[in-house]
């Protein structure tokens, strides 16, 4: 499925939204992918992590047996960053 105009800027302006008020909070974006209109921003691991997940504001989702990555939404991108359970 490919993405028209429209939905392509719509995903571009919601990245952009996100990601200043990410840096704004202290966190440091290492990657932007929009896939089916849908942008996703990966973070470095941030002290404020913890406290988003504290606070119900983000989650874990599990990646086999040794990882996780904890995941929120911002300005409609799902931000996450990926930890390591070793």
């Amino acid at each position: 499925m490919t993405m028209n105009d429209r939905a392509l800027t719509t995903a571009f302006n919601r990245a952009e939204l996100a990601i200043s008020a990410l840096k704004q909070a202290g966190f440091t974006v290492i990657s932007i992918m929009i896939r089916d209109s849908a942008p996703r921003i990966q973070i470095a691991r941030h002290m404020q992590c913890d406290h988003l997940i504290q606070n119900g504001k983000a989650s874990y989702r599990h990646l086999g047996r040794y990882g996780r990555q904890g995941w929120f939404t911002q300005y409609g991108c799902q931000v996450y960053w990926s930890e390591s359970l070793h």
